[in-house]
C-alpha cells in the first residue's frame, strides 16, 4: 500500500497544472470598452410583441412559447473557512482543512480517513478576489412537450461526481425536475474552489452547512453551504418564472477578433482552438432580459499560479459587464477547452489583464446581438447514461484509496453490470468505471429557428467538438464540464499521438484513459443523435 501511495505522489509530482501555454497577448485597444464604462446597450430591432427578443410592443398579444427566470447567490468562503479547521477524527494525525484553489501546482494526495496526507500543491487561498457565485437559469416550454430545464454554473475548477450528484439532487428538489434536467457546470477558473479534491479540497461546511462535520459546525451567521445556496437560487428562479421569448446568436471569432489560442505547441501552427461564441437569451414581450447563457472556449488561466485570492479569472469580468448591461443573471459555460488558452489583452497587472480579457469577451457577446434569431418551437430533452472505463493508473490508485478528498467515486465493475453495458464486450476488462449522464437539448424547430445544446462531461478538445457538431446541421452550443468533470476528453486520434507532446502528455495523464471517447460515442452521442 505504501508503494502505491508513493507512486501516486510521484506521478502527481510529474504533472503540471493547466498552464497558460501560448497565452499570447493582443492589444487592449481591440475592445475600446472597460468594465467601468457606462453600459453598452445594443438597440435591438423592433419586435412583434417581443418576438424578436427586444424592443417589443407591450400592447400586442403575448404569444411566447417559454417561461424563464434566473437568480444567483454569492458563494465566497468566510474568513474562518479560509483559515481552516481540523477535520480529522484520527487522534494521531489531524488535517487542517482550508479553502484550496484548484488548477496549478502539484496535486494534494489525501489518504483514507486522513491517516496519510501528502500536500504537494500550492498554498491555499488567503483572501477574496472579485466575488464568486452560483448562478441559475430556469427555462420551461409552454408548448408540447412541456419540459423544464435548470442550468446551474458556479465558479470552481471542476467538481467530482459525488459533489455533482449532491448539488443536482438539491437543485432538482427545489425546482421540481429530474436530476438529469439540472445541467450543472463549473466555470473552470484556476483561481477558485477545488471541488475535484486534487489540490486539497474545501471545508465541509462550505459545501453543506446543514450537514457539516461537527468539527466544522456552521456559524449561525453563515448564509448556508453551496448545496443550500444553489437550491435557494433555483427556488427563487422557479417562483419568478414568467412568459418569455428565446433568441440566440452565434459567431466565429477569427483573425484579430480571436480571443483564444491553441494551448499546446504545434510546429506548423495549423491547429486552432474552437472559435465559436454563442449567446442565448430569454426575454419578456417588453424586451427585458430574464436570463442568458454565454458559451465560449478559453481556459480561465490569465491569473497565474502565484495568485492566492478566490477569483473568477477573466470569466468574472465578462459576467459583471454583461449582467450590468442586461440587468439580469448571465451564466457562462465553457465549450471545448482542452486545447484552448486565453488570448488576453496586454496589461501590466495580472488582475487588470484578466478583467481586460473578460471585457473583450463581453464586448464580443454584445456585438453578436444584432445577429440573433428567435427560437420557434418547443423544448426536446434527451439524456443517455455512459459508463466510462477508468484505466488511468493515477485515477485507479487514488480511487481505490478513497483519495481526491472523497469528491470522486469510481465504481467497481462487476460481471453482471458489464454484461448490460452496450459495447463493453469490445473494451478490455477494467476494474473501475465512472457513470455520467450526457444530454442533448433541441431548442426550437426549423432552419434558422433552432439551437441544439449538447453536454460534454469534462474538458473536450476541438477535435471532439468537431465530431459532435458533425452529427447535426443545426447550430450547436457545446456545454463543457457539464454533468461531470472527468478530466480531459480527447478523440482517439488525438490520444497519445504527440498532439500535446510539448507538455509531456499532460492531458492524457489527467484523463480517465483512452477509452473515454469511444465509450461516450457508443453509449451516449450515437444513440442521442439517432433519435
Amino acid at each position: 500500500m505504501k508503494i502505491l501511495q508513493w507512486n501516486v505522489v510521484f506521478v502527481s509530482l510529474l504533472l503540471s497544472a493547466c498552464l497558460n501555454s501560448d497565452n499570447n497577448s493582443v492589444t487592449a485597444s481591440r475592445t475600446g470598452v472597460s468594465e467601468n464604462d457606462p453600459p453598452v446597450i445594443v438597440d435591438p430591432p423592433p419586435g412583434n410583441g417581443g418576438g424578436n427578443g427586444g424592443g417589443g410592443n407591450p400592447n400586442l398579444l403575448d404569444t411566447s412559447q417559454f417561461r424563464a427566470a434566473s437568480a444567483k447567490r454569492n458563494i465566497d468562503p468566510t474568513p474562518a473557512q479560509i483559515q481552516g479547521v481540523v477535520t480529522s477524527n484520527t487522534p494521531i494525525i489531524g488535517k487542517l482543512q482550508q479553502f484550496n484553489l484548484g488548477g496549478y501546482g502539484g496535486f494534494a494526495f489525501n489518504g483514507p480517513e486522513d491517516v496519510v496526507n501528502f500536500d504537494i500543491g500550492g498554498p491555499p487561498a488567503n483572501g477574496i478576489g472579485d466575488g464568486t457565485f452560483v448562478r441559475v437559469f430556469v427555462l420551461e416550454s409552454q408548448v408540447e412537450p412541456v419540459n423544464r430545464l435548470v442550468f446551474v454554473t458556479m465558479d470552481a475548477i471542476g467538481a467530482g461526481n459525488v459533489i455533482q450528484n449532491k448539488l443536482k439532487a438539491a437543485v432538482a428538489q427545489a425546482a421540481n425536475v429530474p436530476p438529469n434536467n439540472v445541467l450543472f457546470a463549473q466555470t473552470h477558473s484556476h483561481s477558485s474552489a477545488d471541488l475535484q479534491g486534487l489540490w486539497g479540497g474545501v471545508p465541509a461546511s462550505w459545501l453543506n452547512c446543514e450537514q457539516a462535520d461537527p468539527a466544522q459546525a456552521c456559524d449561525p451567521a453563515l448564509k448556508g453551504g453551496l448545496y443550500q445556496l444553489a437550491a435557494q437560487a433555483a427556488a427563487e428562479a422557479v417562483a419568478r418564472l414568467e412568459p418569455a421569448y428565446v433568441d440566440f446568436a452565434q459567431t466565429v471569432l477569427e483573425g484579430e477578433a480571436r480571443l483564444n489560442n491553441f494551448r499546446r505547441c504545434d510546429p506548423d501552427d495549423s491547429r486552432m482552438p474552437d472559435p465559436t461564441l454563442t449567446l442565448l437569451q430569454a426575454r419578456t414581450a417588453r424586451g427585458e432580459v430574464l436570463g442568458s447563457l454565454l458559451n465560449y472556449s478559453a481556459h480561465p488561466t490569465v491569473l497565474g499560479s502565484s495568485n492566492r485570492l478566490v477569483h473568477t479569472d477573466w470569466v468574472g469580468g465578462t459576467l459583471r459587464l454583461l449582467e450590468r448591461n442586461f440587468d439580469s443573471t448571465v451564466l457562462f459555460y465553457n465549450g471545448a477547452i482542452a486545447d484552448s488558452s486565453p488570448r488576453a489583452p496586454a496589461a501590466e497587472d495580472p488582475y487588470e489583464k484578466a478583467n481586460a480579457m473578460g471585457v473583450a469577451v463581453a464586448q464580443a457577446a454584445m456585438n453578436v446581438l444584432s445577429q440573433r434569431k428567435k427560437v420557434e418551437g418547443g423544448l426536446l430533452v434527451a439524456h443517455a447514461n455512459a459508463f466510462l472505463p477508468v484505466t488511468n493508473p493515477l485515477f485507479v490508485g487514488a480511487g481505490g484509496l478513497r483519495s481526491f478528498n472523497g469528491y470522486y467515486n469510481f465504481t467497481p465493475l462487476g460481471e453482471e453490470l458489464a454484461a448490460n453495458i452496450p459495447g463493453y464486450e469490445n473494451f478490455p476488462q477494467v476494474a473501475l468505471y465512472a457513470e455520467t449522464p450526457v444530454s442533448r437539448i433541441q431548442l426550437g424547430q426549423g432552419e434558422g429557428k433552432a439551437l441544439e445544446l449538447v453536454t460534454i462531461p469534462g474538458e473536450g478538445s476541438k477535435g471532439m467538438a468537431d465530431t459532435i457538431r458533425a452529427r447535426s446541421q443545426t447550430p450547436m452550443m457545446l456545454l463543457g464540464l457539464t454533468h461531470n468533470s472527468l478530466g480531459y476528453i480527447l478523440t482517439e486520434d488525438e490520444f497519445g499521438n504527440g498532439l500535446f507532446e510539448c507538455q509531456s502528455f499532460y492531458e492524457e495523464t489527467v484523463s480517465l484513459g483512452p477509452l473515454t471517447t469511444p465509450a461516450l460515442n457508443l453509449q451516449a452521442y450515437d444513440p442521442l443523435f439517432a433519435q
